[in-house]
């Protein structure tokens, strides 16, 4: 499982925005049971944007629960080594592509609150990391999703997670900068 300490490590490599307090916050309350999804209500979760800076097209998948296309992501399970494995692990298990190549650092922290069909979570603290694949690559459906599939960033599906419409081209920035950084 993911120690405390390496979770705060990473959190605090993203950039600064409206979130990072909460995540303070949420580490100073709870400590190492934000990191788990037994630990209350309140809990860290990872997620992938998965982005193919070729043919400008971002792949998403149709959440089962929600109902509504958004990046994968999830829970950190005990044998997650850090909350970018985690993310990893997510992405790769919701999309089928393997392995995926992961931004070194988070590119965004993200607070979100949750209807009742995700049971007793009721708000997600998410560290989200870019991944890069092609739109030649052919994900496929886990159980966890309805459907998945690559999206043009000028043609994106209509239901999209409620905020996700705004913070959609500075998510997609940011993991082009983060692939930069890499090369």
């Amino acid at each position: 499982m993911i120690d405390l300490e390496t979770a705060r490590g990473e959190v605090f490599q993203a950039p600064s925005g409206p979130f990072s307090a909460d995540f303070v916050d949420l580490f100073g309350r709870l400590g190492a049971n934000s990191l788990r999804r037994d630990g209350g209500p309140h809990h860290v979760t990872a997620s992938c944007l998965v982005v193919d800076p070729d043919t400008e097209s971002v792949l998403l998948n149709h959440h089962r629960k929600a109902g509504l296309w958004g990046q994968f992501g999830g829970h950190l399970e005990p044998e997650d080594e850090s909350v970018r494995a985690a993310a990893r692990r997510e992405a790769e298990e919701e999309s089928g592509l393997q392995p995926l190549s992961v931004s070194p650092a988070p590119i965004d922290l993200h607070v979100h609150d949750l209807s009742s069909a995700f049971g007793s979570c009721t708000r997600h603290f998410d560290v989200v990391f870019a991944a890069y694949a092609s739109v030649k690559a052919v994900p496929s459906v886990s159980s966890e999703s309805l459907d998945v599939a690559w999206f043009s960033l000028q043609d994106l599906p209509a239901a999209l997670m409620p905020d996700l419409p705004a913070r959609l081209p500075g998510l997609y920035s940011a993991a082009l900068r983060a692939l930069s950084a890499r090369r």
